[in-house]
C-alpha cells in the first residue's frame, strides 16, 4: 500500500489532530511534614502575589483535576489546603510522563535462550520549576528534603509519618490536556517524594531567569 497524505490527514483530523506537550499541568499535594517544616510567612509571602486573573484561570483548570488527584480521601498525610499546590501548578515549566519496563530474565526450556518479564520498573521524573523573586519554590523543595532527612540531624524519618511529624510523601498527579484544555490523560505518581534538587546555575554574564 503506497502512502496517502490525504489519508494520514483524514486520520490524524478525525483524532483531533496531534496532541501538544505544553498543554499539562503537575499537581503536588503538599504532605503535612512539609507544611510543618515552611514558615508560615513563606506561603503568605508567595499567595499574596497572585492576581483574581490568574487565580480564576487555576480555578478553571484545576477543576477536574482536584477529583482526581484529591478525590474524597480525608488522609491527614495531606494539608487540606489546596492554594500553594495550584499555583506551584502554574511554574513547572517541563516535566515528563513516566514510562514503564519489564526487567527481564533469560531462560532456556527448550530451544533457543528467551526472556521472560519478572518486574516492572519506573524510572524517576524530572520536573523543573520556574523559580519568582522571593525564592519561594527553591525555599519549598529545600523544605521537603529536610522532611525527609533534616540537616541537622541527618537522621532518615518514615515515609508515613510514624513518628509523629506527618507524611513526607505525596500523590503526585501529571494531567495531559488536549487544545480545548480536557484532560485526555493523566498519571498519578504514588508516595512520590523527591530524591534530588538539582543545582541551579548562577552566571554574571546571563540576564534569563
Amino acid at each position: 500500500m503506497s502512502f496517502s497524505p490525504n489519508l494520514f490527514f483524514s486520520n490524524i483530523n478525525s483524532k483531533g489532530g496531534p496532541i501538544k506537550s505544553n498543554r499539562f499541568e503537575v499537581v503536588i499535594p503538599i504532605p503535612l511534614a512539609v507544611q510543618n517544616n515552611m514558615q508560615s510567612s513563606l506561603i503568605d509571602m508567595f499567595l499574596s502575589e497572585l492576581t483574581n486573573p490568574i487565580q480564576n484561570i487555576v480555578n478553571q483548570v484545576s477543576g477536574a483535576v482536584n477529583n482526581f488527584i484529591f478525590g474524597s480521601s480525608d488522609s491527614d498525610a495531606i494539608t487540606k489546603d489546596h492554594s500553594v499546590t495550584r499555583t506551584l501548578a502554574l511554574q513547572c515549566e517541563t516535566a515528563q510522563l513516566p514510562g514503564r519496563s519489564f526487567a527481564t530474565a533469560e531462560n532456556r526450556i527448550y530451544g533457543p535462550v528467551q526472556k521472560y518479564p519478572v518486574n516492572t520498573t519506573y524510572s524517576d521524573m524530572v520536573l523543573t520549576f520556574i523559580c519568582t523573586n522571593d525564592f519561594y519554590e527553591r525555599k519549598f523543595f529545600d523544605a521537603w528534603m529536610d522532611s525527609i532527612i533534616p540537616r541537622d540531624t541527618n537522621n532518615a524519618r518514615y515515609k508515613k509519618g510514624l513518628d509523629g511529624f506527618g507524611g513526607y510523601t505525596s500523590d503526585i498527579g501529571i494531567i495531559q490536556f488536549d487544545d480545548t484544555i480536557k484532560q485526555v490523560y493523566a498519571v498519578k505518581l504514588i508516595n512520590a517524594f523527591p530524591t534530588s534538587v538539582n543545582e541551579m546555575t548562577l552566571d554574571w554574564a546571563a540576564d534569563g531567569f
